[in-house]
C-alpha cells in the first residue's frame, strides 16, 4: 500500500496529492454534473440555495464564491434545467430572489449522495479521528487563502 509509484516531487507535493484525491473523490459527482450538463460551479450554487435558502443573485455569488459577472449565465442554465426559478423583489425590480424548485431539491439530493459516495470511497482508508484532523487542516489552509485574497 505504501509503494509509491509516482516521480519524487508529487508523491511529495500536498498540492499535487490534494488535486488528485479531489479528482478521485469527486468523480461520481462529475459524471452526475456531466450527465446533466452541468458543472461543478452549478453544484457549488444548488448546494448554497439548498443549504441557506431563497437569496438574493449578489448574496448567492457571494456565498457560493463565484463571480457576480460569471453568476447570471450560471443561473441561466440552472434555470432552464428547471434546478431553480429567479423572481424579481417587489421593493426593488433591479434584484433577484433565486430559490430551487422542488425539482432542484430532488437534484440536490442527488448530486450531495453522490458527492458523498465518493468521498467515503476515497477517504476509507482513513478513520473518522484521521478524516476530521484532515477536514480542519484543509479548512484552516481555504480559510488563509481566502483571507488572502486582495
Amino acid at each position: 500500500m505504501n509503494e509509491q509509484k509516482l516521480p519524487q516531487f508529487q508523491w511529495n507535493s500536498l498540492s499535487y496529492l490534494a488535486t488528485r484525491v479531489g479528482r478521485v473523490g469527486t468523480t461520481a459527482l462529475g459524471a452526475l454534473m456531466d450527465a446533466e450538463g452541468l458543472t461543478r460551479h452549478h453544484f457549488t450554487i444548488i448546494s448554497a440555495l439548498e443549504e441557506s435558502g431563497a437569496m438574493y443573485q449578489n448574496d448567492l455569488a457571494d456565498r457560493a464564491n463565484i463571480n457576480r459577472g460569471h453568476m447570471v449565465a450560471y443561473l441561466d442554465r440552472l434555470e432552464a434545467h428547471g434546478t431553480l426559478q429567479r423572481t424579481v423583489d417587489p421593493a426593488d425590480r433591479r434584484r433577484r430572489l433565486i430559490e430551487l424548485t422542488a425539482e432542484g431539491r430532488r437534484f440536490a439530493d442527488r448530486a450531495v449522495e453522490a458527492a458523498r459516495e465518493g468521498e467515503e470511497k476515497i477517504y476509507s482508508v482513513l478513520d473518522a479521528a484521521q478524516r476530521d484532523q484532515l477536514r480542519g487542516l484543509l479548512q484552516l489552509v481555504v480559510a488563509s487563502e481566502e483571507e488572502a485574497r486582495p
